[in-house]
């Protein structure tokens, strides 16, 4: 359950991010550098991640959970994804690999939308949003939701579901939300870190 928290973790990070697609018409990177605590509920279980964006196109996740920790790095500009382990071991992974984290990813790609349209604004945790819906289809599983973002288009709420696992909502909301610069080390891999082999692209 773990790996597939932080997988949904990954996908809030990249809202439908094709794996080797575009973002789809009219949506946007965020364009500022911000950071915040990201609170995810999926399969019963709540977890909190502390997320890092700097533009253009990378993301940090880290988390804490019953006694683990584990950190993610989005490197969009060199097609790769590092998950960092204790003991300073990471797994280099290619971005539009299938199952990221050896499970299904929990969200499909950008080439599945079959709907995506503005429904008004909200004001989220003191930001001023717009809302979108969104409708994906992909291998014959249909998937819809909100998204919240900001006049910098970070997605501060999402909310998806799936006829996958119906019943099921998975639930995301940044809290904390600070626009402010990131220190570039934030998305490299540590000095000394041991890679783990057998987890390239």
């Amino acid at each position: 359950m773990l790996k597939k928290l932080f997988a949904g973790v990954l996908l809030a990070a990249l809202p439908l991010l094709a794996h080797a697609g575009e973002l789809p018409a009219g949506w946007s990177e965020p364009t500022v550098a911000h950071e915040g605590t990201r609170v995810i509920t999926a399969g019963g279980e709540t977890i909190e991640t502390r997320y890092h964006y700097r533009p253009p196109g990378l993301h940090r996740e880290e988390m804490h959970h019953q006694g683990m920790s584990m950190a993610m790095v989005i490197r969009q500009d060199r097609g790769l994804v590092y998950t960092f382990l204790p003991n300073n071991m990471y797994m280099e992974t290619s971005i539009d690999k299938p199952g990221m984290m050896g499970e299904r990813d929990p969200l499909p790609g950008a080439d599945s939308i079959v709907e995506f349209t503005e429904t008004g604004t909200e004001e989220i945790n003191g930001w001023p949003t717009t809302r979108y819906h969104v409708v994906t289809v992909d291998d014959g599983q249909r998937a819809e939701g909100d998204f919240w973002v900001t006049e910098h288009w970070i997605p501060i709420r999402m909310e998806f579901s799936s006829s996958e696992q119906p019943g099921e909502t998975m639930r995301m909301e940044i809290q904390d939300l600070r626009v402010i610069e990131q220190d570039p080390a934030l998305f490299e891999v540590p000095p000394g870190a041991t890679k783990l082999m057998g987890f390239g692209g």
